[in-house]
Parts: C-alpha cells; sequence; structure tokens
C-alpha cells in the first residue's frame, strides 16, 4: 500500500449518470456526474461504493475510480458485467439521466508522493481500473519517471481502453506499454500471461516498484515471478477484485 495514508473526508453523493458505454462485450464505462456546487476529491487508485437497490433495501458495492484525480465534479467507473452479479447487472442497466448514491473516496491503494522509483502497473480485466487513473495524473503532472503498464486480457475485444493506452504510448516518451492476450484469436501482438511478460518487459525489476490489480490467482502467481526476480516485498503492492 501507499506510504501517504493520510485519511481524505469522505461523503455521499446523489450523483447523475451522464455517460454510460459498453467499451467492450463485458464491460461499461460509466460517468458519474457530481450535484452541482459538489466535489469529490480522491487520490488516484481510491475507490468509490456504489449503493445498489435490493430487496427494497440497497448494498454497498466497491469499484475503483478509473477518471483522473485533476477531475472532482465527475468521477468514472469501469465495470465487468459478472455473471448472476446484482451490482454489476445493476450498473449494467443504468441508463443517461438516472440518479445513482455513491459513497467516496475510499481506500489507501494509492502512490506515494515523491515516487521512490519507477512505477510497473500490472493488471488484467478491470483491474485496469485504478491505474488509468494513476498514469493519467503522473502524466498530466510530467513525472520525470518511467512508467510501465502490463496489461493482460483474454481475447481480442476484451482490451479495456486500448486505443487510449496507445495514444499515450505515442505521446509520451516514458510511458511504455505492453498488452499481451492469454486466447489471441486474430491478435498479433504479444501473447501469454503478464506474469511470463515480466522479466522480457521490465528492465532491472529489482529497481522498481510493482503495482498490481485483478483476481487473486493473478496476483498470486505475478507476486510469486516477481520475487523469484528477486523484487523485495517491500516494493510489491496490490488489490484484490475478489
Amino acid at each position: 500500500m501507499a506510504e501517504d495514508t493520510k485519511v481524505r473526508t469522505f461523503g455521499t453523493y446523489e450523483t447523475t449518470i451522464e455517460v454510460i458505454e459498453l467499451i467492450t462485450p463485458r464491460n461499461v464505462h460509466v460517468r458519474f456526474q457530481l450535484p452541482p456546487g459538489k466535489e469529490l476529491r480522491f487520490k488516484a487508485g481510491q475507490f468509490v461504493q456504489v449503493f445498489v437497490p435490493q430487496d427494497g433495501k440497497s448494498r454497498r458495492t466497491s469499484y475503483s475510480i478509473a477518471s483522473s484525480p485533476k477531475y472532482t465534479t465527475f468521477f468514472e467507473l469501469c465495470v465487468t458485467k459478472v455473471d448472476g452479479g446484482r451490482s454489476s447487472t445493476y450498473i449494467h442497466s443504468l441508463k443517461k439521466g438516472d440518479h445513482v448514491t455513491v459513497m467516496g473516496p475510499l481506500g489507501l491503494f494509492t502512490l506515494p508522493d515523491p515516487l521512490p522509483r519507477d512505477p510497473v502497473f500490472i493488471a488484467t480485466g478491470s483491474g485496469i481500473a485504478p491505474f488509468r487513473s494513476m498514469i493519467n495524473d503522473l502524466l498530466d503532472k510530467n513525472t520525470p519517471k518511467e512508467l510501465y503498464l502490463l496489461f493482460g486480457n483474454r481475447y481480442d475485444d476484451d482490451i479495456l481502453y486500448q486505443k487510449e493506452w496507445q495514444a499515450l504510448s505515442n505521446k509520451y516518451k516514458n510511458f511504455r506499454l505492453l498488452l499481451t492476450l492469454s486466447r489471441p484469436q486474430a491478435w498479433t501482438g504479444p501473447k501469454g500471461y503478464v506474469g511470463d511478460k515480466i522479466a522480457e518487459f521490465v528492465p532491472k525489476p529489482k529497481e522498481k516498484d510493482f503495482y498490481i490489480c485483478g483476481l487473486s490467482n493473478m496476483i498470486n502467481t505475478v507476486q510469486e515471478k516477481l520475487l523469484s526476480l528477486g523484487v523485495p516485498q517491500s516494493q510489491i503492492h496490490y488489490e484484490k477484485y475478489d
């Protein structure tokens, strides 16, 4: 977790859906507009809890904020539809103009300031959400650090924000990108799992900080790989989505 554990005040907000877009077969990108005069000030990597109606009551489900903290009057989420998942099904059913109650910001999966080492971000699926926030924040601030993103998915049409990542890679010389697919179809790029790509993608891994986000099996596998490469445990940070 981040070295900066300063608590930030969180609140409850009645938001309005401004944008909802299906960006892969299973993922929607959603923009939540805050009420006039309200701001959500958060650190890249934090999350919000969405109030989901259930049996006349509501439950709260956590989702990492996928937008840059430079925007304070709205925030964005990326939500994967899970078979039988009430929360993800609810969010996928939303329409522009719908009102949704959220709580936030919450969470300590954030970056230290200043960064002590070059960061390496490793994600699969919607685990990319907090890294979209972190990477855009760092690039907006003209970080002198080298940034690495190793992003794994299954199929060709699963890659979240693919055009955005490629545009950033073209624009910023210090942003290094590797997209890899485990079950490619027409894909001609790198193939395989993220853990198998670390050694070839990241020079001098023992001198980097690693941030990992996704499901437990992937995180455990990547962590074992990093330790085998000599990366100290103190330089491995992660957030599990299950």
